[in-house]
């Protein structure tokens, strides 16, 4: 039986002890990723001052989202975009979004394995593998760290090299070892991962999943599911569970420089008393058409919430693709069909606001809104909670968050937990935390707030350098 416990000194801050041993074992830091952090920074930020401390040189090599050369340069990073073929990219994105975003996520309906589509994800992750041989670090070791599951086949082509340790945190779920089973490509996925000496998930249910799936595929590894080990091709594979962290003192920042324009949304937006806020990418694991469900039931079935609420769903832009443009279409007419059967005059109980929101905008409407509603059908953490709670320096508000929610482990002891697909589960939500008092919202934010401070992005990205080093044996 699967025993695996929180680990909770893997995110503990680094002792001055664990510094020396990273100083003499961190030269060099290579980081794999689909997207590069962009401008705001992310992971590339929290480890910054490490970098600085250490001298450690970071190599980050990314397909997408390279800073320009004119943006403000990290200390420490050099980035590189690989030169590969665009079109070679694109081919490569179909069986991102066609095959492996549908199965990550057990969206069986939606899965399509196109074997000349697979062929080109195949070849893309062979000339990265030959393009980071061009900008290889001469120091040794180096440790190379993959980012998500568009990296899948990268660990043991970049283990043929001497002095690599390799690490992979995988950013999105890890569906049942049943379906996995199924899938053509799933054996060469889950061995492909074994070349790593550390993977990470963001969940204890994601990492058993992958132990589970290692041992219906790969029956000759030996697995521990205790010590959440593999043993294979005669190197071991630390797995562990690792819930990524948030930049809270960034995010308070933000919160405190946008309370003004805070207190305005409601008159600007001529908001209703109470504001439910979804905050969600057109996707269509990300339960939208489910919520608007809920709405729908919990405006049938509570009157006297007519014109005393309103739901702002902030849609955010999607990856170009027919599935979701047609996602979008769906999700655009349900919204259009609840307002025409719920309009009283000049209200309408739904606010649809589609584009890019920045990080200020996000900030100054998580400060707005009474309820956050989170309800994706399958996500690998969701960062729109944590923000929410970091935002709220009043200790108030509520969230509804839906079960399948990777960050639902962490925020049980004060969401709203509820079954996604359940439009009845969502109103009933809803309705709790319209409802619920000022010292209970209290309690619960006070709780949340606790769990999101202490896990922060600095200590989560450290930590996982950590251990990958100690996971060599």
């Amino acid at each position: 039986m699967f025993t695996a416990t929180r680990q909770p000194h893997l995110l503990s801050p680094l002792t001055p002890e664990d510094l020396g041993q990273l100083q003499v074992q961190l030269p060099a830091l290579n980081i794999f990723s689909y997207r590069g952090p962009g401008q705001s920074g992310g992971v590339a930020s929290s480890l910054a001052p490490l970098t600085r401390q250490l001298g450690t040189k970071v190599q980050w090599i990314a397909l997408s989202g390279v800073p320009e050369v004119n943006d403000r340069p990290i200390a420490g990073f050099s980035f590189y975009k690989p030169e590969v073929p665009e079109e070679l990219i694109a081919r490569h994105g179909q069986a991102v979004h066609n095959y492996l975003w549908p199965l990550f996520h057990g969206i069986e309906d939606k899965i399509h394995y196109d074997a000349e589509e697979w062929k080109n994800f195949r070849q893309l992750s062979i000339m990265l593998a030959h393009q980071s041989q061009r900008i290889a670090s001469r120091s040794f070791p180096t440790l190379v760290w993959l980012h998500d599951f568009e990296m899948a086949l990268l660990a043991p082509m970049l283990a043929m090299d001497a002095g690599v340790i390799l690490a992979h945190f995988w950013h999105v779920p890890w569906p049942s070892p049943e379906l996995m089973k199924r899938t053509p490509a799933g054996y060469e996925i889950t061995e492909a991962l074994l070349s790593n000496r550390l993977l990470g998930f963001h969940t204890e249910e994601y990492a058993r999943n992958f132990l589970l799936t290692v041992t219906e595929l790969i029956p000759e590894a030996k697995v521990d599911l205790d010590e959440m080990t593999v043993r294979y091709a005669g190197h071991w594979t630390k797995v562990l569970a690792m819930p990524l962290g948030l930049d809270y003192p960034y995010w308070q920042r933000l919160a405190r420089a946008s309370r003004t324009h805070a207190e305005a949304i409601t008159v600007t937006h001529r908001l209703a008393h109470q504001v439910i806020l979804g905050v969600d990418r057109i996707d269509y694991t990300k339960g939208i058409l489910e919520k608007l469900a809920g709405v729908e039931k919990f405006l049938t079935e509570n009157p006297d919430y007519h014109r005393r609420c309103h739901y702002v769903q902030l849609a955010q832009p999607y990856t170009p693709n027919a599935v979701f443009s047609t996602y979008l279409a769906e999700v655009r007419n349900r919204v259009k069909e609840i307002n025409q059967k719920f309009r009283k005059d000049s209200w309408e109980p739904i606010v649809w606001m589609e584009g890019y929101f920045d990080h200020q905008q996000l900030a100054a409407w998580y400060q707005a809104a009474d309820v956050l509603a989170v309800t994706p059908v399958r996500d690998g953490l969701n960062l729109i909670a944590k923000e929410y709670i970091a935002c709220r320096l009043d200790e108030q508000g509520a969230i509804v968050l839906g079960e399948k929610t990777g960050s639902a482990a962490e925020l049980v002891s004060g969401a709203i937990l509820v079954d996604s697909q359940s439009s009845d589960a969502i109103c009933a939500g809803i309705l709790q935390a319209l409802s619920m008092g000022v010292e209970e919202k209290r309690r619960r934010m006070v709780s949340m707030r606790h769990v999101v401070a202490w896990n922060r992005l600095h200590d989560w990205a450290c930590g996982f350098l950590r251990q990958a080093i100690g996971a060599v044996r």
